[in-house]
């Protein structure tokens, strides 16, 4: 990477971070699914 400027370099880092977060958090949703709503609950 040492032809990219200092810049080019900052935003690859915050790509490639933002891309790790985002897979990481579907990854978390799908291993832990929300609870089924319960419809009698939204009633009362």
């Amino acid at each position: 990477m040492s032809h990219l400027t200092r810049q080019q370099q900052k935003v690859l880092a915050t790509v490639l971070l933002l891309l790790l977060v985002g897979w990481s958090v579907r990854a978390w949703r799908q291993a832990h699914p929300p609870p089924p709503a319960n419809p009698a609950a939204a009633i009362r």
